[in-house]
Formats: C-alpha cells, structure tokens, sequence
C-alpha cells in the first residue's frame, strides 16, 4: 500500500523531474547548443516572447530556425508558423541578416560567428491541448507551438529559462530545474514533449506507484471537488494503468495539467506529462466526473502505449511533414479501449457500466455507413487529411480509429481469453512489445511484428483476421466473440416500424444525409434549407413525421442556390440498431473463468 500525500500548495513554482533524465548538476552542464528564453510581459496582448542563443555549428555560413507545423499525438498539419511575429537576429547587440525561406523556416547568416542571438513573438489564445494560450489568468504552452528548432541540434540538450508575469506565481513543467525557473531540456523531442503551465494554478500531490505526481489545475472559477476525493480516484486509475504492463514505473514523477473551461474538453499525451481539458461542473455530475476520469485514464495509458511502446513511425519525429502510420488504432484505439478498461478495473465503474460502453462503441461504429468504406488501417493513415477534417460526408466515407480501432482491441482481448481459457489477455501482448520493443530496444513496432505478439499470446493464427478486420471492412462476427467471454450481442432496429428520413437537420438547413437513406436516394443536400413539407411550413421534422408511414411520398421544397426546388421522398423504414451485451450466466466453470477475466471480476 502506497502512502498518499495530499497538498494544495501556494508556493513560488513548482517544478517536476524528467521521467526520462537524471536531476543535471548545473555545473557539468554548462556547454549547451541552444538556451532558450520565453517570457510574457504583456499577457493581455497573448504574446509569448521567445529568445534562442545558440552556438554556430562547425562550417556553416547560415543557420536554419524552424517552426514544426505539427505536435505528436495530434495527427493534422497545423501550421504554428502562422502565429510567429517579429523574427530578427542579433549580434553583440546588432541586427544580422536574416529572412523567410520556406513557410516554416527563418535563414540567419553567420559567416565567422560563434554564437548568435534570434528573438520573435507567437501570437497565442488558442486554448486548446495543441497550442499555446495566455492571457491575463494564465499561460500555457505546448512545445511545438512556440519553440523553434536548429536540424542539427535536434539531439542536443539545451536549457530553458522561463520569465512569468509578475502576477503569476507558479510554474508547472515535467522537466529536471537546474536553477529558479530554469530547466535542462535533453533534446528538442522532450522540449515539444513538455508542455508548461504558468500562473496562479491550484496543486495537488500524491504518491502512486511509487512515483509522485502532481496536479496543476487551471480555472477562473472555484471547482468544488473534494481534493481528497479526487486524488483518491486519480490514484485508481494510475494504479490501474500501470497493472496493464506490469513492473517499475517508467517515470520519476508524472504532471496532469488541467485545464478547465466552459466548452473544451480533449486531452494530448506527453512522456512524463499530460494535458487535459474539461469543463469547470465535471466534478458535480457523475456521468460527467466518470467521463472526465476516463479522459484522464486515456492520456495516462499513452504513457506507455504510444509514448513507449509505439508504431515504429512514431519517434523520432519529422517536425515539418506528416508521420504516417497504419497503426493509430492500436495508438489511439486500443487507448480508447483501456480508458475504460480501467475505469472497471479501478472499481470506478461496474460490469454492466463497460458492458454499456462497449454495446455503445458497436452501435456507434456498425450504424456509420463509412465502416464499410474505410478500413480502420487507412483511417489511421488518413487521420492527417480525413480524421483531423471532416466533411458533411465524413459518416459516409470515413470509420473512427479511435472507436473501432477500441473494438478490434477489445475483440482481439477476447479471443486471447478464449483460447488460453482466461490464462492471458491482450495485457499480455501489450505487455510482451512493451518489454521486447521500447525497453530491450527502445525501437517502435511494425504492423507484422504487432501482429506476432499477438498471435504469440494467443496461439491463434491472426492472419485472416487482420485481413478481414483491419486492412478490410468485413463486419465482425460479434455473437462468435463475445460469446468467448459468455455474454450475448442482440442487435434491435431502433423505431422499426417508424418512417426515417436519414438527414440531421439544424434548424432548417440539412447540415447531413446518411448514404442508403430516403434523403440519400431522392436528392436531398446538405445546405438545403428546407421550405415546407407537402405544403406546410416546415418547422420541425419529428412533428411531421409523427403521422407518417414507411412506404408514404412526402413533397419536401427545399431552397438551393437561390432558388426553391421540390423533391418527391418515399419514406422508408429505420435500419439503425441498438446494441445491448448481457451475460449469459453459464454454469460452466470455464465460461465463468473466462467472464470474470474480461470483467475483472476475481
């Protein structure tokens, strides 16, 4: 039993050891390539103030500063070059030339220097996980949004000095302090890696694993949580997590940075960190408390799945093209999968609360017509262009790999159940690439070798499954598999006997059309405004659907690019399902053997 510290600090800043890095004694690491610099003196304005030194590599004429227009765990092109300002190099306090050379990039001329100086501004109030934020409550700071990067010291430590507002008091980092405020930074990856949260936060503590960790909670407004409370479930689901691969923590302390405000919510992993966004009631409803601890589950799995044990594509990171993978679904999927996995295993949630939200993932997946269109590899893939950006067609074209990349885990989970009769899990597999891939080797993983562990765990050929499920579309047999793990799949027509139009609607305008539906076979758009129905001002579609039969023509005017147009629909019948998983409660031992494993229910 580990013992629990709470603390809810007032205190100057607070500072946190790399997972990854030794405390650095400040004199053996005086020769750094880069130092960096970031202060905010006028918060209200939303700039962040940079300044890098940085030594002149050996024979070169030029350096190249560069912007990364994306940050890992977040597969979409974002361009933080957009928000850079006032670039300018200098020398024993004078201008040198320098200039733009790509979108992302700032060329200095260094012919016979040593050392050269570059100062600019990013403009930051975007508050969300990805970017960077400040005003006059606080600053946050995600790595790739704000510091630039010189190709040849990728790889070299640097140091880190952060100048806060007089009115902020506190700095949260997971990086080593060598001084007030200062850090060592072992490369640019960890740099990127380290998000900073600057201001007046409140802090909690405590011990879990074996590890600290710390709190830093972000909000205008008083949160009501019990901090008793809460660090008790947050120790639950550490403890929890870390049951999954087993063994010593990998990191020396660990920092949730949380941000709370009305109409955010997400969460972006980082190796000794993470950053999570929720909404200032989370803590006063409990569907909304046990959601957000899932969230906070999700972003503490990555510590070791993706951040550790990762797809060979992810890390070391190209900072200026996309990193493309097949393998988001495990990423992310799997991820999804454990976030509640977790939750049942922490005793948060019971057995027929993960029955529901799995029931919920299949609906939710085998209802969306683009899960017959894309595979949960190419989504992965695609995330970049398709994930990250969706369209008024992306439920048409498109599946999640974060939703079904969770029900392959899950499928695959119940399948090592069923043919070792409850002796290993999918814990295992992840377990075996953990141990064999990140700390024999510290390599990322293929596609086949994540299907060999797999397939080691199992003794089942997987081959075919991949196939079918991952690099295909077929539809999985769930009845088969989930009965593995004695529990029944039924599948219900929602409102079977109901006419079903298969569009949303916003007000007027149709802002979807589901592909297969009436609204799809008879012409409806999306931007339609709709007009009237079989002559009737059109106000609400449930209300004229109310009275309708399946088989029935309505007359729906539509405006279109400017002119009224009328289209025919034949009603048809509902095919959306319903999903429920149930025990079957066999008296065979081994079925209940094997339930129990999938419930955690020993």
């Amino acid at each position: 039993m580990l013992k629990l510290k709470i603390s809810i600090f007032l205190l100057t800043i607070a500072v946190f050891s790399s997972c990854t890095a030794a405390k650095i004694n400040k004199s053996s690491m005086a020769n750094y390539k880069m130092k960096y610099e970031l202060s905010m003196p006028e918060p209200s304005t939303h700039y962040f103030e940079v300044k890098i030194t940085a030594n002149v590599p050996d024979n070169s004429g030029y350096i190249d500063f560069k912007m990364p227009v994306w940050t890992p765990g977040s597969y979409m092109i974002r361009e933080y070059a957009k928000n850079v300002e006032g670039f300018e190099a200098i020398q024993s306090g004078k201008k040198i030339e320098s200039g733009k050379i790509s979108k992302n990039t700032w060329r200095v001329k260094v012919d016979g220097l040593d050392e050269v100086e570059v100062k600019y501004r990013v403009y930051s109030f975007e508050l969300s996980v990805r970017n960077a934020h400040l005003d006059d409550t606080h600053g946050y700071a995600n790595g790739a949004a704000v510091f630039m990067f010189i190709p040849q010291y990728l790889n070299s430590p640097s140091e880190l000095k952060i100048t806060p507002h007089e009115s902020f008091k506190k700095v949260s980092v997971a990086l080593p302090s060598i001084g007030k405020n200062t850090f060592e930074v072992e490369n640019f990856d960890l740099l990127v890696d380290s998000p900073i949260e600057i201001g007046n936060h409140d802090i909690l503590e405590f011990e879990a694993m074996g590890v600290k960790h710390t709190i830093a909670n972000y909000s205008v407004v008083n949160l009501g949580y019990d901090p008793k409370t809460l660090v008790e479930d947050y120790k639950k689901v550490v403890e929890a997590s870390g049951s999954v691969f087993g063994g010593k923590h990998p990191c020396k302390e660990y920092l949730f940075i949380i941000h709370h405000m009305p109409g955010i919510g997400g969460g972006l992993e980082h190796l000794n960190s993470t950053t999570c966004q929720t909404s200032p009631d989370a803590y006063k409803n409990q569907d909304k408390y046990i959601g957000f601890l899932g969230l906070i589950a999700h972003e503490y799995f990555h510590l070791w799945n993706v951040k550790r044990m990762r797809p060979i594509a992810l890390g070391p990171f190209d900072y200026e093209n996309e990193n493309y993978t097949n393998m988001l679904w495990v990423s992310e999927g799997f991820t999804s999968y454990y976030q509640d996995d977790i939750l049942r295993r922490a005793g948060l949630i019971d057995e027929n609360k993960l029955l529901g939200m799995l029931a919920s993932d299949i609906g939710t997946t085998e209802n969306s017509p683009g899960n017959k269109v894309q595979s949960v590899a190419e989504s992965s893939f695609d995330a970049w262009i398709k994930y990250y950006r969706p369209n008024e067609n992306s439920n048409n074209s498109t599946t999640s790999y974060y939703t079904k990349g969770g029900i392959i885990g899950t499928i695959l989970n119940l399948m090592i159940i069923g043919n070792t009769n409850g002796e290993k899990s999918l814990d295992d597999a992840m377990r075996l690439l953990y141990n064999e891939n990140y700390l024999a080797k510290n390599v990322g993983f293929t596609d086949d070798e994540f299907r060999i562990a797999c397939e080691r765990v199992s003794g089942l050929d997987l081959k075919g499954f991949f196939k079918n499920h991952i690099f295909g579309t077929e539809t999985i047999d769930y009845k088969k598999y989930y009965a593995l793990a004695d529990i029944n799949v039924s599948f219900d027509k929602l409102n079977l006997d109901k006419p079903y139009l298969g569009s949303q609607i916003r007000g007027k305008m149709i802002s979807r059309v589901d592909k297969g539906t009436a609204a799809y076979k008879y012409g409806l758009n999306v931007n339609d405004e709709i007009l009237k129905i079989n002559g009737k001002t059109f106000v609400n579609l449930a209300d004229v659907l109310e009275n309708k039969k399946i088989g029935e023509t309505i007359e729906i005017e539509v405006k279109r690019g400017g002119i009224n147009r009328i289209f025919s629909v034949k009603l048809e019948g509902n095919n959306l399902q319903s999903v429920k998983l149930t025990p079957m409660r066999s008296t065979d031992p081994m079925a209940i053997k094997r339930y129990n494993k999938f419930l955690h229910l020993n």
